[in-house]
Parts: structure tokens; sequence; C-alpha cells
């Protein structure tokens, strides 16, 4: 409650009076907001810390500070790592200032804070922690061309992608990939209408620490599909299995990703095991480096029926090969992606020691156990294998 109050009155005072607009006419001001030298800095603080218990020894972008020291009032400004904070988002008294850490990347690092005011400045040693971009994948991969798609990471915006004048790029092949949304927290791209399957999206930029970056995320890589269309299935672990077998023209079917898919439209009854499944030959060679491949599939839940939280049992993928069954699941986390497909993985070591011979047969079931029962809706598609990176 005392954070909160702290906060409020913080944010409401700095919204009325920035630093830079506190009028210096030492008779007209209370006392709080008057210098009476040069700033000088004793602690810095998270805003959260309403007790001051943990002095910070640096800081992070766009992290509130709570600066504690003498004659901080009217600041004429503030840097870190040389980039200018905005006074009209701080508040500062003589012995307490509230200043927002830029979330911009520097030209420069030289890990200091330097507070000027009127009556002169210091500079305080705080080094302020640089993000690298994070580059997951994209949210479907399975998304079909002349679409757009998110682009799942974080810190795209500071690192120069999208934008009037991008410094960081995009391309499959030689083409180059147009961001069309972009925001602190998103980012999505449009693929192309001719782009073909099996494509590699390339990102370059520069990390000011590591230098020149470039990664490749894949798109729609059809190579290592373990059932294709499902043409060559040699056996449905049950008279249901196959009924789930879809491709997206039927009602409350989600659109289809490309290849006919499974769709679990059903209700498991509490404590009864629930088990689909499908056998085939392995369709290809195994990569002498599988353990560092992934399991890779699309999932897509309706809204209102999703994947539920649970503590015990659960869904489970299950591989069988070589007479060994190994399964794993999500968790215990709910899954629920809004009635749109989504893409997900797991680390291909985790199923098996082994992985079957070029034509060896195998079996992949779903299977569904919980001491409440479920309704669910949910489809998965594309399950395939892919390395980790690229």
């Amino acid at each position: 409650m005392e954070l909160m109050k702290r906060t409020a009155y913080f944010l409401a005072i700095a919204a009325a009076v920035a630093c830079s607009d506190i009028v210096t006419y030492k008779r007209d001001l209370p006392e709080r907001f008057v210098n009476q030298g040069a700033p000088a800095i004793s602690a810095i603080y998270d805003i959260r810390d309403d007790k001051m218990d943990i002095p910070l020894p640096g800081g992070t972008l766009a992290q509130t500070l709570h600066i504690k020291g003498e004659n901080l009032s009217n600041p004429v400004s503030i840097t870190f790592n040389g980039l200018e904070a905005d006074l009209e988002k701080c508040y500062c008294e003589n012995k307490d200032s509230y200043v927002l850490i830029p979330r911009v990347i520097p030209e420069k690092v030289d890990n200091k804070l330097v507070y000027t005011t009127a009556e002169g400045s210091v500079t305080y040693e705080f080094p302020v922690t640089i993000p690298e971009l994070s580059l997951v994948g994209l949210a479907d991969e399975f998304v079909l061309p002349g679409n757009s798609v998110q682009v799942v990471g974080d810190f795209f915006d500071l690192f120069g992608f999208g934008g009037e004048d991008p410094k960081a790029t995009i391309s499959i092949g030689n083409t180059p990939i147009q961001v069309d949304s972009l925001s602190e927290t998103y980012m999505s791209v449009y693929i192309p209408e001719d782009t073909p399957d099996c494509s590699l999206l390339t990102f370059s930029w520069n990390d000011i620490n590591l230098g020149p970056q470039m990664r490749s995320i894949p798109f729609r890589n059809t190579r290592w599909l373990l059932f294709g269309d499902f043409g060559t299935t040699l056996y449905w672990g049950n008279v249901n299995s196959k009924k789930v077998l879809t491709d997206g023209t039927k009602p409350g079917d989600p659109p289809s990703p490309g290849y006919k898919f499974l769709r679990f439209n059903m209700t498991v009854p509490a404590s009864t095991w629930t088990s689909l499944g499908v056998e085939d030959n392995w369709p290809f060679d195994t990569p002498p480096d599988w353990e560092k491949w992934v399991f890779k599939f699309e999932l897509c839940t309706a809204s209102a029926r999703p994947i539920p939280a649970y503590t015990s049992e659960g869904l489970f993928f299950q591989f069988t090969n070589k007479g060994k069954n190994v399964s794993v699941d999500f968790g215990g986390v709910a899954v629920n992606t809004g009635g749109k497909w989504r893409t997900f993985s797991f680390p291909l070591s985790a199923f098996a020691e082994q992985l079957p011979s070029n034509g060896e047969c195998w079996d992949l079931a779903i299977s569904m156990q919980t001491p409440v029962g479920w309704d669910l809706d949910f489809s998965i598609a594309n399950m395939r294998i892919e390395p980790k990176e690229y």
C-alpha cells in the first residue's frame, strides 16, 4: 500500500510540475525544492523498493529509479551513457529524485550517470544493462504466404527493425521482408505471396557489445514432416483415431495450414485414459546431430475450450520406438491460442534414446487423462523434426 501511495504521489506531482519547470526563485519555493550547492548522490534504489533496503549497483533500460542525495532539485540534465533522461517524466526534490532510464541503446557505453543542475554536476558510476536481441521464431511458422505473422522475441524496436529508417534488415534470399507492425512489445512481418516452403527469414542487426549479428529462422519447413498429408499412414491407434483427421472444411475447423491435420473436438471423462495415435514408417534418414533438434508442431485451441492447466496426469505426446515409450507434455500449463495456429516445440532428445532408421515402424500417440474431466477442442498440424538453430 505504501508503495502504491508513493508511486501515485510521484506520478501526480511529476505530471503537474516537471523537473525542468520548477521555478528557482528560492524565496517562493518550499525548502525541499531549494538547492544549497552542487548535486551529490548517496544511493540509488528501484522505485518499487519503498523501504530502500537494497541499493542498486546498476539499472536496466526503462527502469524508474529513486535517487537519494543532496541538491537534486531542478536538474537541467540527467544522462545515462550519454543519453538524456526525459525531464518531463521525472520528479525531483532536494534529497529525492525519481528518474526513468531512457529505453534507448546508447552509441557508446561509459557506465556513467551524470546529474547536472544550475549549481553544478556530479558523475556517478552506474552501469545500465544493455539487452541482447531475443529472436525465437515466427508465432505460426506454417502461416500461408501472403499473410502477416508475429515474430516472437523482444527488443526489435531497440535494434532498428522497422520504422521509416530501419538500421536492421530482414530478408528471404534476396527479397527484403517488410515490418508491418512494430511496438515495444510486438513486431510482425508480411510474407510475400510467392514465398516457397522451406524458406529462411534472415535477420541482420548490430549489437553494441557483439558487433554485426545475423540469424535465420524457418518458414514452412516441410522437409522433415513426419506424416505429411497422412496419405501413407500404416495404422490408426484405435477406431476413433482416424475420425480426428480433417482438412479445414468441416464445421468449426480452424483454417487449413496447407495439410490435413488432427482435430480433437471431444470430452475426456474424469479418470479415463484417452489415447489417439498413428503408426507409420520413419520417412527419412536420422540426422547425426539429432540431439540438437526439436519436435515441432502447430497447435490451435478454440477460445472457449482450451487445454486447461493440470497438476497431475494431463495431455501427453507419447513416442514409441524399438519397444520403448517416452512421453512429454506441456508441464501442467494451460494452453489457449485464441483460435489461431501457434508453433510449439519440445527437445527431440526428450522423446527417445535413439530415433528410428529410415523406413522403420514407429508410433506417436496423443494421450489425455485428468481427474476432473475435460471439454476440449484443439487441433494439431505439421508434426515434424527440425534443427533447433539454422
